[in-house]
């Protein structure tokens, strides 16, 4: 039996503190409380991911937009009904509904060579997200040996062709999350995406580190 704290029990479920000390209040997730210290047997996050349920259905890329619009402090133009429902949504907390927010792009991996890299990142067509826009966020990753970012679907075949990327790489460095051009969600001149939407990014990863760095964003510890 190994004994965590909230903290470490945070790292592994890949979620903020806060959302352990949620769960633990909720009796979502079992610990036993010493003082103002929880601890949790590390069976019980076992436990907990072998029932957690499916997260549903994915909602459609407006909707998702809509709500990483509304964590980022901004106004969707939305009718008022949809707005209320995509708060409504939020007041999840996005920690919870990541896993239905992947609609609002298609992922596309590309390898480049490395010497085009540092063109790349920086076109305008490119908005930095995920672990490439992580360090402008706090997350302490830094993007090393690729690139992470936003494109219009209909940028899209013309950074292929300009920077010779290829699809069928085995062991790809570029990853492309392509939106289309009726819900692009960026302004003019952004270069790199906000707080929330980079947070959504690298819960998607399949790196720990990464998974973590995302759900510190998320929040406060």
């Amino acid at each position: 039996m190994v004994m965590l704290g909230v903290s470490e029990a945070a790292a592994q479920l890949a979620v903020s503190p806060r959302r352990v000390r949620q769960m633990l209040s909720d009796g979502v997730l079992a610990g036993e409380r010493i003082g103002r210290v929880w601890i949790i047997d590390s069976n019980e996050l076992r436990k907990l991911h072998n029932r957690r349920p499916e997260v549903g259905r994915p909602w459609n890329a407006a909707s998702a937009w809509a709500v990483l619009a509304l964590a980022e402090g901004a106004e969707p133009d939305i009718s008022p009904v949809e707005r209320s429902r995509a708060r409504k949504r939020l007041r999840e907390g996005l920690d919870r509904v990541a896993g239905r927010l992947v609609a609002r792009a298609e992922v596309h991996r590309f390898y480049a060579h490395p010497s085009v890299l540092d063109r790349l990142v920086d076109v305008p067509a490119v908005v930095r997200g995920g672990i490439s826009a992580a360090v402008e966020h706090g997350a302490g990753l830094v993007a090393q040996d690729g690139v992470e970012g936003y494109v219009r679907s209909g940028d899209l075949d013309r950074l292929v062709a300009e920077f010779g990327l290829d699809q069928n790489a085995a062991r790809p460095n570029v990853v492309f999350r392509v939106v289309d051009d009726a819900i692009w969600p960026f302004g003019i001149g952004q270069v790199a995406a906000g707080r929330a939407v980079v947070a959504v990014d690298l819960l998607e990863s399949d790196d720990p580190r990464s998974r973590r760095a995302g759900a510190e964003l998320l929040g406060p510890a």
